[in-house]
């Protein structure tokens, strides 16, 4: 049916759009739980998506309604499996507020993990647009009104 990638960049609200869509009955995968393994390569280590997982997971779900979120460097290599590539983005102060207010997730509150954000917010963002379907700004919108635009593409 219709798989529905949801990403952005640390704080624009992706958890919390699947929490409120997984109220609402649909099938939803956040990736940040389950979903991904650390690369070493040596001093660095990044997280990535696990892609046998990820594989695994749309092969089980190609026939259903599917939000799945999440943001890393190889989830390009799964755009061909998603309907929609929706990119969230937020204006950087309110990402950095979201962050820091956050109880769920801790990701973003140490000084070097905030660099890390601020960073992408001016790197990776820029490209993260260029290779989405849809765009949409959660700076000053409701869940609800995300989540309606979410639905509206099935």
């Amino acid at each position: 049916m219709t798989i529905v990638f949801v990403t952005g960049l640390s704080g624009v609200g992706k958890s919390y759009t699947l929490e409120r869509l997984e109220e609402q009955g649909y099938k939803v995968v956040d990736t940040d739980y389950g979903y991904v393994t650390n690369n070493g390569n040596g001093d660095t280590e990044e997280t990535v998506l696990d892609e046998e997982k990820i594989t695994k997971l749309l092969n089980e779900n190609g026939q259903t309604l599917l939000f799945i979120a999440g943001c890393y460097s190889n989830q390009s290599k799964f755009y061909k499996h998603f309907d929609y590539v929706v990119l969230l983005t937020a204006e950087q102060d309110v990402m950095i507020k979201r962050i820091d207010e956050r109880t769920t997730n801790y990701y973003g509150k140490r000084p070097e993990e905030k660099e890390e954000v601020i960073d992408s917010f001016n790197h990776v963002l820029p490209l993260l647009k260029n290779s989405s379907d849809l765009i949409i700004d959660t700076t000053n919108m409701d869940v609800d009104v995300i989540c309606e635009r979410l639905k509206s593409l099935l």
